[in-house]
């Protein structure tokens, strides 16, 4: 398959949830950009990880069969992330309940089902095999066309092994010896949250896992503690274009703040579309003026350092005042959903 590229849904906050009609805008949004995908997979969705077993309530379900209708209108392809949490062996309960779940996904006829391991202690031995025969099972009751998988070690960084303890001797080889080649499998990268990629260690992956890693890349993600206090908007950078050769795919995982979260994921867009002629901050100030207006792209450009990297722990009572003054005023159509967003945000005490 050729590589793909577009957004994940993969918040962990309970505290800003996003809303429906934010998530329906990604249909145009991804259309326009010419995206491939969005995966609805937010960790804050019970019926998806910890509460998996149990039916969405009928509301939430009418609203994930229209989400899945708006993409698929458009052209988007739709996907679903599903964690079979604390699954360890494939009895008879577990499949009776694994298969009533996914006949349930079904119904939302998925493009794309992630299955995700990910972030959840499973000390069961024979780690990498007992996962792949749980991937094989989900993937045969369902109707999904394309299947991705999550280890539960899914990058170098060492704090998934102070969180989940020392990862198995052979894990990832093991993964990509036991993981039928149907499935890609996610990778974020030397850490959780990846400064940027190079050929030497996404090929060391790709040869671990004997197949081209698809990029789970926690940019412009902000939803840890120590990051909700920056607004990460600026333009993709330490992301060459040629990731298109050595990645299977690139999925983008998005901030608390839906809309905003639109800025540094276009200009994504346009490093895939433009390769040798991308310029990054020329991608990021076109894009500011085309998805903002004008007007809000001047004070979003005029005060970039301040949202992106001196964040609203070290502001002053005066410039967060100024900062609200500026951006509450600009309530056109287009600016209210961007500018509504910075105006919370900034009312937030981290």
């Amino acid at each position: 398959m050729a590589f793909t590229y577009g957004v994940i849904e993969g918040l962990y906050d309970k505290e800003n949830l996003w809303n429906w009609n934010s998530r329906q805008a990604y249909a145009n949004f991804c259309a326009n950009r010419g995206m491939d995908f969005f995966i609805y997979a937010p960790k804050n969705d019970p019926y998806l990880r910890e509460q998996w077993q149990q039916p969405w309530p009928d509301a939430e379900f009418d609203e994930l069969k229209k989400l899945a209708s708006a993409f698929q209108t458009k052209g988007i392809r739709f996907g679903m992330g599903f964690t079979p949490f604390n699954v360890r062996e494939l009895d008879d309960d577990n499949r009776k309940q694994l298969k009533e779940k996914i006949s349930t996904i079904n119904e939302l006829k998925p493009d794309i089902l992630c299955i995700l391991f990910d972030d959840f202690t499973n000390d069961v031995g024979n780690l990498a095999m007992v996962q792949a025969d749980i991937a094989d099972y989900i993937a045969s009751v369902s109707t999904a066309q394309q299947f991705i998988v999550c280890g539960t070690y899914y990058s170098n960084d060492p704090l998934l092994q102070r969180v989940y303890g020392p990862m198995p001797e052979n894990y990832l080889s093991d993964l990509g010896k036991f993981m039928d080649p149907r499935f890609d499998l996610f990778w974020t990268g030397d850490h959780v949250i990846s400064l940027g990629y190079d050929q030497p260690g996404l090929q060391q992956i790709a040869d671990d896992f004997r197949r081209k890693p698809f990029l789970w890349d926690n940019y412009p993600v902000n939803d840890p503690d120590w990051l909700k206090n920056r607004l990460r908007i600026y333009t993709f950078t330490g992301r060459p274009w040629q990731i298109s050769e050595w990645c299977s795919g690139h999925a983008a995982n998005t901030m608390i703040q839906p809309w905003l979260s639109m800025i540094p994921i276009a200009t994504l867009s346009d490093l895939y579309q433009q390769k040798e002629r991308f310029d990054g901050h020329a991608s990021f100030r076109n894009t500011v003026h085309d998805l903002c207006g004008d007007s809000l792209a001047k004070a979003i450009i005029d005060n970039l350092i301040y949202l992106t990297e001196e964040g609203t722990l070290n502001f002053s009572e005066f410039t967060r005042q100024r900062l609200q003054d500026t951006f509450s005023v600009l309530q056109s159509p287009v600016e209210k959903p961007f500018s509504d967003e910075i105006v919370h945000w900034l009312s937030l005490k981290q």
